[in-house]
């Protein structure tokens, strides 16, 4: 090859790569705005993911990004249509990017207006917002969207209403196949049209062999000797299925429960000694195995200790269903693990579930005998009574519940017994009348709280070698002034890009949160309240910093202002309401003021709903409730909630609830 042509070679080559490397290189992310999003709020946040070495300027202004990449800016929103200026700079290349948003007019918010708040579309067009053309799984959906509030709408020929907001939503049927939904609108001379295309997937054809990625257990998981393994693999239907357990057990037959499903439990007896092994399923007797993820047949617990001061306790192997909170270095004793869970054991009839990755593994965390606690002295400190006890270095998982009848604190401490006895009462006026130790099981030790009025909050935490229990005070209430030393937080749900429950219009309920969180602040701080918000405008949120929040700044009572939104396959016109949730007896009591006054906002209730596995909901150091105050996809409601009447309503009956709250308090402590 001459000397010019492959000099020419690799330069070619040498382009390609830098080319190809700049293509997987990562780019800028950004989470939140989204381009032609809408907003009913003056200030938002614009947050995304930088890549390392890069920097990003918005409208001007250089961001830092977190240790993680993250970036957050907050920017006012001033026009109608705002065109937000981003860009990447990474080393002497810049990219530039642009992206539109909607800050929609607030100057007209009659419920009835033509179209509310003056956003009436300048021409003629069809919006859907959901469902996407495409594959959907599901049998039934209300396709909804928004157009004219003048248009005549029609689905397949059918009469569609329109809302005066411009919404439209109709509740179908998605047969198996393809499902075409023909929208038109028609607005004096012009006619638009748009067609939704849903392909719901036919039944699987029927299996001719087992299906592998069936079979349990489907991760790895550990069992304790004693335990019920269940079993379960799909396969044709109408044949006979065995499993077998290497070490444990033969081939054994299983049952078919239903059409092409087969299942088995089996008693894991007689197990002398750790055993790692699978679970093998065949159909017939020549036929391929089918192997299970790995299964650990332990004949003991395994120690284990915390890792994160954010560990949780949970009652099945998912994170659905709260059971209490737990800090870092506490022992725990395995007895198995499902799901990336690890199963512990609380006591002879009690188990639950922790996340893997938040525990160590460590022989020295089990228990082989009792742990005997120390006495317990009680202090008033500040607006708490405070109850120590001395537990040493060994930090076991413990629970505090607030019980209804009689009104008490139950806490329990497990894998312990009582050492040395000398209960202290605090010294002068205490929230708590009496104490109360009890043994309900061999290894479970209890202490119960009895009030001498109400809860207004607690907490337990472990303090070096003590576990502390503080009780709060309750503030002095006078008629004259009810509100003047209470102080309140009030949460609206959502913000940022996590935009929450979306309305039909494309209002977002991150919005229509805040809007009433502010006038229910100033109906507070009218009333001479101490009020807190957890944010005031558009930005992100967690919800262990939205409890940080509330605990930082002392709160007695954390309003949690939401709206809802029913599940995918629910009818969107039916599903509607406002309603209260709580979690422990004494904010029951905050509900049960509150809803009655829901009665009074122009729109339906939906019910007072205990709901005990929310995170937010199950906090303890102050009274939390919280109120959904109406569907954000029923169009009726949506238009509720845009307007400034409807969202004085659901404040005024936020407000006058915790009035009447405050009042019986005044009254009977």
């Amino acid at each position: 090859m001459k000397p010019q042509f492959r000099s020419l070679l690799l330069t070619l080559l040498l382009a390609t790569l830098v080319s190809a490397q700049n293509i997987s290189e990562p780019r800028l992310e950004i989470l939140h705005p989204k381009p032609d999003m809408q907003f009913w709020v003056d200030r938002i946040e614009v947050a995304g993911n930088i890549p390392q070495g890069s920097e990003v300027t918005i409208a001007g202004a250089v961001v830092s990004p977190d240790e993680d990449g993250l970036f957050r800016h907050l920017i006012d929103l001033e026009t109608p249509e705002v065109l937000i200026p981003i860009s990447e700079t990474r080393g002497n290349e810049v990219f530039l990017d642009t992206i539109r948003i909607f800050h929609r007019n607030l100057d007209h918010m009659e419920t009835d207006s033509t179209f509310i708040n003056n956003n009436i579309p300048e021409e003629l067009a069809i919006h859907m917002s959901y469902p996407r053309s495409g594959k959907f799984n599901g049998s039934q959906v209300s396709l909804r969207g928004r157009t004219h509030p003048a248009t005549s709408l029609l689905m397949n020929g059918d009469t569609v209403k329109v809302f005066a907001s411009g919404a439209f939503a109709v509740h179908v049927q998605v047969e198996q196949g393809e499902n075409i939904f023909e929208f038109s609108a028609t607005l004096d001379d012009s006619v638009v049209s748009e067609i939704v295309t849903l392909s719901r997937p036919l039944d699987r054809a029927p299996l001719t062999t087992l299906d592998d990625r069936s079979a349990q257990p489907r991760r790895e998981h550990w069992l304790l000797a004693g335990d019920h393994l269940q079993l379960a693999i799909r396969g044709p239907a109408s044949e006979t299925v065995h499993f077998k357990i290497p070490g444990i057990t033969g081939w054994t037959p299983m049952k078919e429960v239903r059409t092409g499903y087969y299942a088995a439990s089996y008693h894991l007896v007689n197990i002398d000694g750790v055993t790692n092994t699978e679970v093998i399923y065949r159909l017939g007797t020549f036929s391929k195995r089918v192997r299970s993820a790995p299964l650990r047949i332990m004949t003991d617990a395994v120690g284990g200790l915390t890792i994160h001061e954010d560990t949780r306790v949970y009652d099945a192997p998912s994170t659905d269903q709260l059971l209490f909170p737990l800090a870092d270095s506490v022992s725990l004793q395995i007895i198995g693990m499902e799901n990336r869970m690890y199963r512990i054991r609380l006591g002879q009839y009690r188990t639950a579930y922790v996340l893997a990755n938040r525990v160590e593994l460590t022989p020295t965390s089990k228990l082989t005998s009792p742990h005997y606690l120390g006495s317990m002295r009680g202090e008033n400190e500040a607006d708490w009574a405070v109850f120590k006890i001395r537990t040493g270095t060994t930090r076991l998982p413990f629970e505090i519940k607030e019980k209804a009848v009689p009104a008490r604190l139950e806490l329990k401490v497990y894998g312990a017994k009582q050492g040395w006895e000398w209960t202290t009462y605090p010294e002068g006026d205490s929230v708590i009348a009496y104490l109360e130790r009890s043994q309900p099981e061999d290894m479970v030790w209890q202490m119960d709280f009895f009030p001498k009025n109400s809860f207004w909050g607690w907490y337990g935490r472990y303090e070096g070698e003590y576990l502390v229990i503080g009780i709060r005070k309750a503030p002095e209430i006078s008629k004259d002034n009810l509100f003047e030393n209470v102080i309140i937080e009030i949460d609206p749900g959502h913000g940022g890009w996590q935009r929450g429950a979306r309305g039909v219009t494309g209002y977002a309920e991150a919005d229509a949160n805040l809007r009433y969180s502010l006038k229910l602040e100033k109906l507070l701080l009218d009333a001479g309240a101490i009020v807190f918000l957890t944010r005031r405008d558009d930005h992100q949120i967690s919800l262990a910093d939205r409890a940080r929040i509330a605990r930082e700044d002392s709160v007695h009572i954390f309003v949690m202002a939401h709206n809802n939104a029913p599940g995918s396959s629910r009818n969107i016109l039916e599903a509607r309401g406002a309603s209260t949730f709580y979690a422990w007896p004494s904010a029951k009591v905050l509900s049960d003021k509150i809803y009655p006054h829901m009665h009074n906002m122009g729109i339906e209730t939906s019910g007072k709903v205990a709901r005990y596995y929310y995170y937010l909901t199950r906090q303890t150091e102050y009274m939390v409730y919280l109120i959904e105050g109406a569907f954000m996809t029923n169009p009726p409601e949506e238009m509720f909630l845009l307007s400034e009447e409807g969202l004085d309503a659901l404040a005024q009956a936020a407000f006058n609830g915790l009035e009447e709250f405050l009042i019986e308090k005044a009254e009977n402590p």
